[in-house]
Formats: structure tokens, C-alpha cells, sequence
């Protein structure tokens, strides 16, 4: 399999808990100028990589769906430099406050064919905590008119936020499951330097203890699953035939291009085809002035300005393929873990014929699984 990513980092606004790189432009300039390196970097892509046959896209954010109807075709548009005759899925990232019946009808005209869209939550008092620009009607209205143009709906929730309780994340993954083949479900992540890690270090704004918020991610897994929802990765879980294709390559390491500030990138080789040495990871800088300062003065894709360039070893890929490998339902190769699973932590791990996997309660300790096996 071969993915391309395509970063959009324009926000309307920034959310209370989001510490990415985000940018809210202050004039269409910016937009135009980046939009252009954008599509620039595509023709280097695709030029370098022209063995490659492509077969997963996603364009993600930041939010995609701020773009206007011509933005959003003009980047689409330029991705068909990519060899795209095994293209399998095509998602799209909405927030549902910029999301247009137009913008849904464009989008599946040209090819798209998968959405997800950032609802986070179903709580008024919960949105309007986080600072997201939409409300609870608003996501239930976008998630409805995306199922007109599209059967593969996804939707994100955030659990652990201000006014969650155990009804509350019930009836929010019970409404969404009526809308979406497939759900995204992320524990709140409080990350300092961002307005709800100051609001409640101050005591201004009370979050829900680790033990509640525990609870709550039992709940949403136990209802999903009574739903007709597997869960095939930790945060994630999907109807039969709607896992993220997307996704799943990055979990199982397989080969994907970053296009965009910010976006990165793991090749194994040289054009799509003739394999590297060694696995090579690398980024493009996060700041948008920097980005197209670097694409406007090169004229080929290993030209790109680069951050984080990284040289995977063998040791370093099976350590990643382990990492990567047990947050999914298939789990990693027997020998990857031979000798690592003591007695004592076992019972969280399930045989899976060539394969071992975490178990649903391994999955709530991953974290500290992972540590434990690490320290062989």
C-alpha cells in the first residue's frame, strides 16, 4: 500500500485543549500562497514517487472543510498527478461548522469518498467548554446531510471533557452510531500551555477524575460493541468493511508521503517500487511561511527542506512495528514478542494463531504494557 497525506493547518479558531500547529489566516493571501506550495509539492511527489500507485488519500488539518469550493478542487484536483488506479479510499477531514451541502457534493463529484468530521461531543455545555465554533445541533445537521452524499461517515468524540458523565457519553456514542460506519473515540489529552490546562490548573474548570474517565472509555466501548461496532485499533472502531484503510497503514507500517507544513512522511522506497536501505522518516517545518519559503526556492521533491530526518534501523523497526502492531485488533508477530510477555501480565495478551494481540482489557493499559515489554 502507498498513502498520501495532505495537511491543511488553517483553523477558524483554535480549541481550548488542541496544542498542534494551527493557523488562522488573516488574509486570502496566505491561503493562495500556500495552497500553491501545496500543489507544488504534489507535482514533486508525484514525480519522484511515479511508481508508486496510490491507494489511500487523506486531507486533513487543521480543518480541510474552512478551504472554499474552488480551494478544496484545486487541491483535489492536483493530487491526479499521483498514479491513483488503485485509489481504494479518499477521506476528507470537516469540522461541521464549515461544512456545506455544495462543499459534500463537490467532494464526492471528485472522487472523495469517505468523511470525518470533528463533532468531539454532544454536550452544548461541553463545546462551548473546549471552545469548538459549533454546536450540538450543528453536528447532528452535518452528519445527517454527509450520509445523503456518502455512506462511509466517520465521527470523532472526545471522552474525560468538563460535563461528561456515564448517561451523557452513552447517549452521545448511541445518537452518532445512527449517523457514522465508524468512530474515532480519544481520551481527553490535557497538554500544558493551552487554555484548559490553565483553566484547570487554576481550579476555574473541573475535569473528571482518570477513574471517571476510565469508566467512561468502558461505556463508550461496551455500547459500541452492542452496537455492531469492532474495535480494530485502541481509540477506534468501525462496522464491518469501514475500517480506515488510511489509518491502518500507518499502524502497520506501511509507506506513506506527507504533502503540506507539518506533514510527515515514511518511505521504504525510491520511486514507489525500487526499495531503500533503510526506511527513512522525515517532516516538512510546521510554520506555514516557512513551508512555502522552502517549496518557492526547490524544484525537486528531495530538495524540500526537512526536519526530523530519520534513518530507521532493523532494531528501530521491529520496535516500531511492536508500538504500532499491539494498538491494533491483529496484533504482531509472535516472535517480534518472544520471550517479552512474563507471567504476570499474560492474561492481557490473546493468541491469535501467528499473531499476539492485546486483549479489551490489555487495551486500557497499553501504555504500561508496552513499558513492560520494552524493558527486555
Amino acid at each position: 500500500m502507498f498513502g498520501v497525506y495532505v495537511h491543511i493547518p488553517f483553523c477558524k479558531a483554535k480549541c481550548a485543549y488542541c496544542d498542534f500547529y494551527s493557523f488562522k489566516p488573516g488574509n486570502d493571501a496566505i491561503v493562495f500562497s500556500y495552497l500553491s506550495a501545496l500543489r507544488q509539492e504534489i507535482k514533486f511527489a508525484a514525480k519522484k514517487f511515479d511508481k508508486a500507485k496510490v491507494s489511500t488519500i487523506y486531507i486533513g488539518g487543521g480543518t480541510p472543510s474552512t478551504l472554499s469550493e474552488n480551494q478544496l478542487k484545486s487541491v483535489i484536483n492536483a493530487l491526479g498527478e499521483f498514479d491513483l488506479s488503485n485509489l481504494e479510499e479518499f477521506t476528507v477531514e470537516c469540522n461541521p461548522e464549515s461544512l456545506t451541502e455544495e462543499k459534500l457534493a463537490l467532494m464526492r463529484e471528485l472522487g472523495v469518498n469517505r468523511i470525518s468530521i470533528g463533532v468531539q461531543s454532544l454536550s452544548d455545555l461541553n463545546l462551548r467548554s473546549i471552545r469548538r465554533l459549533h454546536n450540538s445541533q450543528q453536528a447532528t445537521n452535518a452528519l445527517e446531510l454527509s450520509g445523503k452524499y456518502f455512506d462511509n461517515v466517520s465521527a470523532d468524540l472526545i471522552i474525560g471533557l468538563p460535563y461528561d458523565d456515564d448517561e451523557l457519553v452513552e447517549s452521545e456514542i448511541k445518537e452518532l452510531a445512527q449517523y457514522v460506519k465508524h468512530m474515532s473515540v480519544y481520551q481527553l489529552t490535557l497538554a500544558e500551555n493551552t487554555p484548559l490546562f490553565e483553566l484547570a490548573k487554576k481550579g476555574k474548570l473541573l475535569l473528571p477524575s482518570d477513574d471517571e474517565v476510565a469508566k467512561f472509555q468502558h461505556i463508550a466501548v461496551s455500547t459500541l460493541s452492542d452496537l455492531g461496532f469492532e474495535r480494530y485499533e485502541v481509540s477506534n472502531f468501525a462496522k464491518s468493511g469501514f475500517k480506515s484503510k488510511h489509518n491502518m497503514a500507518y499502524w502497520t507500517g506501511e509507506e506513506y508521503i506527507g504533502i503540506g507544513a507539518g506533514a510527515a512522511s515514511f518511505v521504504k522506497t525510491k520511486d514507489g517500487a525500487e526499495r531503500l536501505q533503510s526506511p527513512v522518516r522525515f517532516s516538512s517545518p510546521a510554520q506555514v511561511n516557512a513551508y512555502i519559503g522552502g517549496i518557492n526556492c526547490v524544484s525537486a521533491f528531495d530538495d524540500v527542506p526537512r526536519t526530523d530526518m530519520e534513518v530507521i534501523s532493523s532494531s528501530g523497526e521491529k520496535l516500531e512495528r511492536i508500538m504500532l502492531g499491539l494498538r491494533t485488533c491483529n496484533g504482531v508477530k509472535k516472535e517480534l514478542v518472544e520471550g517479552k510477555i512474563s507471567d504476570d501480565i499474560k492474561k492481557y495478551f490473546v493468541d491469535k494463531g501467528e499473531n499476539v494481540a492485546l486483549t479489551e482489557e490489555g487495551m486500557e493499559i497499553m501504555n504500561t504494557l508496552l513499558l513492560r515489554l520494552l524493558e527486555f
